[in-house]
């Protein structure tokens, strides 16, 4: 199966100055060649599943923050039903941070994403950049037409490298918020004599 698709995609046209492998060229390729296209592309795939985690992940934190507001409203219901509407404004601080926190991660996760389809684009050009390599090799392609090819990789890993940087920088600040998060909870739970089950955390 892996072949047959990766047939498939040498069928497909790369690109301007891009040529295509034909099959029976492929199957008179070396061994080690074969199995540099095979490793491009399933980096590629890897890529594109990690943007897809990404884009996942951030779907399931914007879930959570929806739906912060029909917690806070079973929270109030508990609290008051139990007798501690006097715990409110400290429980809402916890909601509050809590809402900062998540609003912290989501922007964490766009830059997940972002990097994530730099590095598709970065996988995608080496696998492009690796076949057309192997028609140099066989004579089929000037060995000029890599030089684009090179740079457009360089290009990608540059973006990744500035990409990374920038997640890097946005996930410490969110670690800040989480801080603050758990801090108002061990308040919380001290004015409630150690009670963290009474109503914050638990649906």
């Amino acid at each position: 199966m892996r072949r047959s698709l990766l047939l498939l995609l040498f069928a497909v046209p790369l690109g301007c100055g891009v040529s295509i492998l034909p099959h029976n060229d492929f199957d008179r390729l070396p061994r080690d060649a074969r199995q540099e296209i095979f490793d491009a592309e399933n980096d590629l795939v890897i890529a594109k599943n990690r943007e897809d985690a990404a884009e996942d992940k951030k779907r399931a934190t914007l879930q959570v923050t929806h739906d912060l507001d029909l917690r806070w409203q079973r929270t109030t219901k508990r609290l008051t039903a139990a007798g501690q509407a006097g715990k409110l404004p400290q429980a809402k601080k916890v909601l509050d941070a809590e809402e900062a926190y998540l609003n912290a991660e989501v922007q964490v996760q766009n830059a997940e994403i972002q990097t994530s389809r730099v590095e598709t684009e970065l996988s995608r050009a080496r696998l492009t950049l690796v076949r057309q390599r192997e028609l140099a090799r066989i004579g089929r392609v000037t060995g000029a037409s890599l030089k684009p090819l090179e740079a457009d990789v360089k290009t990608y890993e540059t973006q990744l490298k500035a990409a990374d940087a920038t997640a890097t920088t946005i996930r410490t600040r969110a670690e800040g918020w989480l801080e603050a998060w758990k801090a108002a909870e061990d308040e919380y739970a001290r004015g409630s004599g150690g009670d963290y089950d009474t109503v914050v955390w638990v649906d």
